[in-house]
């Protein structure tokens, strides 16, 4: 049995020193730092590329409105789209976006009644020609606005609204403000 003993721990020691010699072999993993990601974290998303810069104004031909604005231009992006379904005068600058444009001999009275609807707010009156307000119905933030224009010595409001930002809305109040005779 001392044999037997005896052969058993000669056998473990060579199979320990072996597997010493195996683990040796292997390199050494780096130590994490204390900034490193773990392995198997996927890396960051990339940043989104930045949008692409707004078109071009151009031109846009408005008689499509009817007689009264033969020879009448605004300028407007690239693609703006000009309806008439008389008596509604459109211009869409994308699906959720654009002005209107109507005869307003009563304009004056219709800004003063801005501040009796409940969800008007932050009503400004600009001049005798221009107000801004914001509307906060059901659907959500809408930044609105009315330009009184004269076409051919009659009154028009160019007004609309938009629920994507105060900067578009500005941007439809700059191409109001562009419509002139060519």
């Amino acid at each position: 049995m001392k044999q037997t003993a005896v052969l058993a721990l000669a056998l473990a020691t060579v199979l320990s020193t072996a597997c010493k010699k195996k683990d040796e072999g292997k390199k050494a993993e780096p130590a994490a730092k204390p900034g490193d990601k773990p392995a198997d974290k996927p890396a960051d998303k990339p940043a989104d590329p930045p949008p692409p810069p707004p078109a071009a104004d151009k031109e846009v031909d408005l008689s499509a409105w009817g007689a009264p604005f033969a020879g009448f231009v605004a300028m407007a992006p690239e693609g703006t789209k000009v309806t008439f379904d008389d008596p509604s005068r459109q211009l869409a600058i994308s699906e959720e976006d654009f002005l209107s444009v109507s005869e307003a001999p009563y304009y004056a009275d219709g800004i003063k009644s801005l501040a009796g609807d409940k969800d008007n707010s932050n009503i400004q009156v600009v001049s005798d020609t221009e107000a801004r307000w914001e509307r906060n119905p059901p659907l959500g933030k809408q930044w609105n606005f009315d330009i009184k224009i004269d076409v051919g010595g009659a009154s028009y409001s160019c007004n609309g609204g938009s629920f994507t930002s105060a900067a578009v809305a500005d941007k439809l109040v700059a191409i109001c403000k562009s419509m002139k005779k060519k």
